[in-house]
This record gives structure tokens, sequence and C-alpha cells, in this order.
């Protein structure tokens, strides 16, 4: 009897404590505070005031250049990024036949440097980088 006893108040323990030790095991081991978010949206906001610094044309600028190679297009967005060095416009644009476009506009020279068609998952589709001419008009490689 006193074995009885002893066996069930073992068997509680051990489900009260591995119950304990569950609920411990499934809180998040790391946390981002408030102070954290409010950093990190203060070096964006510094990332982006240094890069309109360098750019000589406006998001309007770049906007309306895209537009006129994309004639009938929807801008979904633009974004001021340095890439690979260089201050440009990320449009990213439907054509009027639906395709999606990532364009990169010279923030500096407001000249279309590459357009990409990507597909509708996000994804990059086939390669169809455009190369630029001097007039500002896209050619298929």
């Amino acid at each position: 009897m006193i074995g009885t006893k002893l066996l069930a108040s073992v068997l509680a323990l051990g489900v009260v404590g591995g119950g304990a030790v569950g609920v411990h095991a499934i809180q998040p081991t790391s946390t981002v505070s408030h102070e954290d978010t409010e950093i990190a949206e203060k070096q964006d906001l510094n990332e982006q005031a240094k890069l309109q610094k360098e750019a000589s044309i406006t998001q309007d600028e770049a906007t309306k250049t895209v537009l006129d190679q994309y004639q009938g297009g929807t801008v979904k967005q633009v974004e001021l990024e340095d890439e690979d060095g260089s201050v440009i416009y990320g449009v990213d644009v439907v054509s009027k036949d639906g395709k999606n476009y990532d364009v990169k506009v010279d923030a500096k020279t407001g000249k279309i440097t590459k357009s990409e068609n990507d597909n509708e998952n996000g994804d990059e589709a086939e390669d169809h980088d455009k190369e630029v001419n001097d007039d500002n008009t896209a050619e298929n490689n």
C-alpha cells in the first residue's frame, strides 16, 4: 500500500515537474524590445537621409521615367537604395499587359540602368534584363 502511494506521488511529481519544464521550454528564447525597434527605424531613416542627399532626382522623377518607359503601367513601390555603391531608385511596376518588372533608375542621372521581369511568385523569372541606350530606351538582351 505504501509502495502504491509512493509510486502515485512520484508519477504526480513527474507530471507536474515535466509540465513546468514543458511550459518553460516553449517560451521564446529571444525577443525584440520596443527600444531595439526604434533604434532600427532611426538607422533606416538616417540611411534614407544619407541616400537622399546623394540623389540628384526625386522619387517622383524616377517614377515618371519608369512610366514613360512602361506606358500604361502601374507603379507598386519605389525605394531609394544603395546597390553596389550606386544610389538607385528601385521601382516595382506592373506593365499594361500584367507583367511585373523591377526597374532600377540611377538616382544621379535619372536613367534606367536595369529592368528585370519578375514572375507572379516574386521570384525572378527568366533573365529578361534590358540594356539601356543613351536615349533611355531599353532593349532586350
